[in-house]
């Protein structure tokens, strides 16, 4: 299982370990009911800093040499271009109309229709 997280730089570690016990029961479970598990946390730095648990899990997936450099900096620059849109959206509502779904009613917000607009 990977499990991305998104924290602040000088969180990395500990979110780390925090992904790690979120998951450390189902991995016993799942082993116990005879599967193969294990979790791998990633972290990339919500301004782009790339932990080195997403070179691991890349290399644990054979991508290595120039395709993990290309996919380590494709990372880096959704996780820094992720946390612009977001913070760029800060002052905005957070719930649509409904007050029942997130941000555009579920759409894709960086396609969001002049309908999704309007219903802010």
């Amino acid at each position: 299982m990977v499990e991305l997280t998104v924290p602040y730089e000088n969180r990395m570690e500990e979110a780390h370990a925090f992904k790690e016990a979120k998951y450390l029961e189902l991995t016993k479970e799942l082993k116990k009911d005879g599967y193969e598990a294990k979790v791998m946390p990633v972290e990339i730095g919500a301004r782009g800093f790339v932990g080195s648990s997403a070179y691991g899990l890349l290399s644990k997936l054979s991508i290595g040499g120039n395709k993990r450099t290309k996919a380590l900096r494709l990372l880096a620059e959704t996780a820094e271009n992720s946390s612009r849109w977001i913070w760029s959206r800060r002052n905005q509502r957070l719930l649509h109309k409904d007050q029942k779904s997130l941000m555009y009613a579920g759409s894709n917000p960086w396609q969001a229709t002049q309908e999704d607009k309007t219903n802010w």
